[in-house]
């Protein structure tokens, strides 16, 4: 999970650099809170995933609703974000797949790591 929060850092700050360069702090503000988003969304899911894993602990049902939550609280965010600061969605959607990217490279590198020891 650290490579995982570490390449999303990454991502943030290199997208959050680019879109600046490129479209200006506004539209990296935008990309930003997206960003930030799905840093959120990561650690949540790290999170609900701990308190559901196998073992003695007892479940709330509003462990599995907020798990589901999520996402809606994601769409708010980013709406709020679009509307608010008059940005394109598009920022704002690649903001919110920094962690998605991570997970891709992650499991690329765990792939090599494999291929490479075999």
């Amino acid at each position: 999970m650290r490579r995982l929060y570490i390449l999303t850092g990454l991502f943030t700050l290199g997208g959050f650099l680019w879109y600046f360069a490129e479209h200006g702090g506004r539209e990296a503000l935008g990309f930003l809170i997206g960003a930030l988003g799905s840093f959120g969304n990561l650690w949540l899911f790290n999170w609900l995933s701990a308190s559901i894993a196998p073992g003695d602990r007892r479940r709330s049902p509003w462990q599995s609703s907020l798990f589901i939550g999520r996402y809606l609280g994601l769409f708010l965010v980013g709406y709020a974000t679009v509307k608010g600061l008059d940005v394109s969605p598009l920022a704002v959607l690649l903001g919110l797949l920094a962690s998605t990217a991570a997970a891709l490279v992650s499991s690329i590198i765990e792939l090599i790591r494999n291929f490479r020891a075999s």
